[in-house]
C-alpha cells in the first residue's frame, strides 16, 4: 500500500511526535480527525508492523480482552505465566511507565482485586522500565500474574551486601522532597502556638 499522507499531513505528524508526551496525546486525537479512511487504515498497518503492543490496541491483532478505556486495553496474556495472567497497556507507544498517566495504576489495582475476587489468589504486579530490565519492546506494559502456591513461578536475584557509605549516598541521589501543602503548614503552625501559649501558662 502507497503512503497516502500528504506532505504536510507527514511533516504535521512528526512535529507531533517531538512534543511532550501529554501534549502529544492530545494533538494525536486533532490529527487522526483529519485523516481520511484510506490514511488511518494506513497509519493504523504501519504502527502494526512496528509493535505488537499497539496492534492490540488498536483492534488489528486478536486479543481476549478485559477491560478498555480511551487510553488504556487490557487484555489476558496468549502465553501466560499462570491462568488470568492479564497484560495492561497504555494505547500510546510509551516505553517508560513514567511517561504514561499514574491512571494505569488504579485500572491495575482494579484488575488486581478482579482476580483475587474471582479466582482467589494473590497476585505479582511487573514492569520491565526499558530494555535493560527486560523490555523486549519499546511499549511499557504491566503485567498481573495471579499466583498459587507451588506454581512455579521464581521472581529470584542475588542479595548483594552494601555499605552504609554507599546507602546514604544512593539515597541521598534518589530522595524525593514532598512539599506539604500550605493549608497543613498553616495548621501545623496553629498547633506548634496553641502548645506554646500551653506551656506558657504552666507555673
Amino acid at each position: 500500500m502507497e503512503n497516502p499522507l500528504t506532505d504536510e499531513l507527514i511533516e504535521e505528524l512528526n512535529e507531533i511526535i517531538q512534543l511532550p508526551k501529554e501534549e502529544q496525546s492530545l494533538k494525536l486525537k486533532e490529527y487522526f480527525k483529519k485523516l481520511n479512511p484510506e490514511q488511518l487504515e494506513f497509519l493504523k498497518k504501519h504502527q502494526t508492523q512496528q509493535c505488537i503492543f499497539c496492534g492490540i490496541a488498536i483492534g488489528q491483532v486478536n486479543s481476549y480482552k478485559i477491560y478498555e478505556d480511551d487510553d488504556i486495553i487490557s487484555v489476558l496474556d496468549i502465553n501466560p505465566a499462570s491462568k488470568g495472567h492479564v497484560l495492561v497497556i497504555p494505547k500510546m507507544h510509551l516505553k517508560y511507565t513514567y511517561e504514561i498517566s499514574p491512571k494505569i495504576f488504579e485500572i491495575v489495582n482494579l484488575i488486581s482485586k478482579k482476580i483475587k475476587e474471582v479466582l482467589n489468589c494473590d497476585s505479582n504486579i511487573f514492569i520491565a522500565n526499558g530494555e535493560e530490565a527486560g523490555e523486549k519492546f519499546e511499549h511499557v506494559v504491566v503485567n498481573i500474574i495471579p499466583r498459587h502456591k507451588d506454581d512455579g513461578i521464581n521472581f529470584s536475584w542475588n542479595f548483594n551486601k552494601t555499605s552504609e557509605k554507599q546507602l546514604n549516598e544512593i539515597a541521598n541521589k534518589l530522595k524525593i522532597e514532598v512539599k506539604k501543602p500550605e493549608k497543613i503548614k498553616e495548621n501545623l503552625r496553629n498547633i506548634e502556638n496553641l502548645e506554646y501559649k500551653k506551656l506558657k501558662r504552666i507555673p
